[in-house]
């Protein structure tokens, strides 16, 4: 994996912690789910580029 790439992966996988931290933070259920939301959809990206084969 590139360099670019894995900076790329590391900062998706550093928002993904936040957003599952402000999961368990926020008060109300739309919010909790929207969090989860956000932060799976961070994880599953960050794998996607990990998979990802140069050109």
């Amino acid at each position: 994996m590139s360099e670019q790439m894995q900076t790329l992966r590391n900062d998706l996988l550093a928002l993904h912690r936040f957003w599952g931290i402000e999961a368990l933070e926020r008060r109300d259920e739309a919010g909790v789910e929207y969090a989860k939301g956000v932060s799976y959809g961070l994880e599953l990206t960050a794998a996607l580029l990990e998979t990802r084969k140069p050109k």
